[in-house]
């Protein structure tokens, strides 16, 4: 077995894009770090049998793939089981799925892993680092807490233990406890993997809780020393979504929030479908106007349905880049939701309207989720003028919106605020509104 960190030689020659070290959470708690201290920005996917189901050849395309597209984190589960998954979540055996050289994460007892199993997951963990690809692991499907009770507090405190010690020197690892199930009755087993892991790994990486949904980790566990930030599964309630994260960001203590589950694109199970690429859009942008972190899922590729591997390139997942490079291209970290923006034209539910605005003042966001009219208060933005630009997040395509004064000086006691009317440009299905000052 691997020294403890199960590092195994990156392959490949030069790291391209290495991290600086494990992922942290800022001072004032409202957004991740690098080992650097610098902002990292979490674009999260979700590939949960990635340890298991994939073939080596299958993974490491996969995990190519989302780098190039700027995805930085992939959420994937150790103890999976493909029969829970197409059986209303309930597992028939008590061992996992093997991987593809047939081992498995347990065998007899969960509190005594199986190496062999780890050392293919320490190489996926190593061709994830070298593409600067953080990877957030859960532990076990809660199918075995919860319906099959595999896990006890006593060996689910031992499983975290040696986890989180084997990959203690990992800067590429974010744990995920929980595993797609309420806590109840069964909270001491859940805090007995929170401890372990934290006990493993001396803090070095951070926790959340994965729980099902139309629920967040900060309904069971908010207070919890070893929960480092909030987890939320929308479900078939995306249209919830701006809703459920703002709260959440605004708990105290200020912790991040991800949004680890929405609507996966091109899912059936959903009331309020089809689930397009401008619905997966609209939940990505929602997620970031309330001050939370996105991560993204596409139906076919999760499950590995036939053809699953022409999922990699969907409208949903590639229009992803988009919005990263959008949310990007403004000092992120110090945004602030701000539906104040809006002096008319909000919308709401499934056709919301978002913003945010920087703390500093020099900038404000507005996330226009259809063909509509808004109202803006361009007195919003701390300077004397600002200049619009509409941006279709589908492609990236930029418009000149103009420059306005914005009221903010004037020589009376009061400033003039002035409000002006933005559209969603004609054949655009939404829009992003980018506001920056100016002299």
């Amino acid at each position: 077995m691997p020294a403890p960190g199960g590092r195994s030689k990156p392959r490949g020659g030069k790291q391209r894009n290495a991290l600086s070290g494990p992922v942290g959470v800022s001072a004032d708690g409202t957004h991740f770090v690098d080992g650097g201290g610098k902002p990292f920005f979490w674009l999260g996917d979700t590939a949960w049998p990635l340890f298991t189901n994939y073939s080596p050849k299958e993974a490491e395309a996969y995990l190519e793939n989302r780098a190039r597209k700027g995805f930085t984190v992939i959420q994937a589960i150790l103890g999976w089981s493909t029969y829970a998954v197409r059986h209303g979540c309930i597992a028939k055996e008590r061992m996992p799925d093997p991987n593809y050289a047939g081992e498995r994460a347990w065998t007899d007892d969960p509190g005594r892993p199986n190496a062999a199993f780890f050392r293919h997951v320490d190489r996926l963990l190593d061709f994830a680092a070298e593409r600067g690809l953080v990877v957030a692991i859960m532990p076990m499907l809660g199918t075995y807490v919860n319906d099959i009770p595999v896990f006890t507090p006593r060996n689910a405190r031992r499983y975290g233990r040696w986890l989180g010690a084997r990959y203690r020197g990992r800067a590429n690892v974010v744990w995920v406890n929980g595993g797609d199930r309420m806590p109840a009755p069964h909270e001491a087993v859940w805090r007995a993997l929170g401890k372990g892991l934290r006990e493993g790994d001396g803090g070095a990486h951070l926790i959340t809780f994965h729980v099902c949904g139309w629920h967040s980790s900060s309904q069971f566990f908010h207070g919890e020393d070893w929960l480092d930030f909030n987890m939320i599964q929308t479900w078939t309630d995306w249209p919830k979504t701006h809703g459920a994260v703002t709260t959440d960001a605004l708990m105290t203590p200020r912790k991040p929030v991800v949004l680890g589950e929405p609507a996966y694109e091109d899912g059936p199970e959903y009331p309020l479908g089809p689930i397009t690429p401008l619905l997966m859009r609209r939940q990505a942008w929602w997620t970031f106007m309330a001050g939370g972190y996105f991560t993204f899922g596409q139906n076919q590729m999760w499950r590995m349905e036939p053809g699953w591997t022409a999922a990699f390139d969907t409208p949903g997942a590639s229009q992803m880049t988009q919005f990263r490079a959008i949310a990007t291209s403004r000092p992120w970290w110090k945004r602030v939701p701000e539906q104040g923006l809006f002096a008319g034209g909000v919308g709401s539910e499934r056709t919301l309207n978002a913003a945010c605005r920087s703390v500093d003042g020099d900038w404000a966001m507005a996330y226009l989720s259809s063909q509509c009219h808004v109202q803006i208060h361009l007195d919003k933005v701390l300077a004397p003028r600002v200049k619009a630009t509409l941006v279709n997040p589908k492609d990236g395509a930029h418009t000149d919106a103009r420059t306005y004064d914005t009221g903010n000086v004037a020589a009376g006691t009061f400033p003039v605020p002035d409000v002006q009317c933005f559209t969603t440009p004609r054949y655009w299905e939404d829009a992003v509104l980018l506001l920056d000052g100016v002299d």
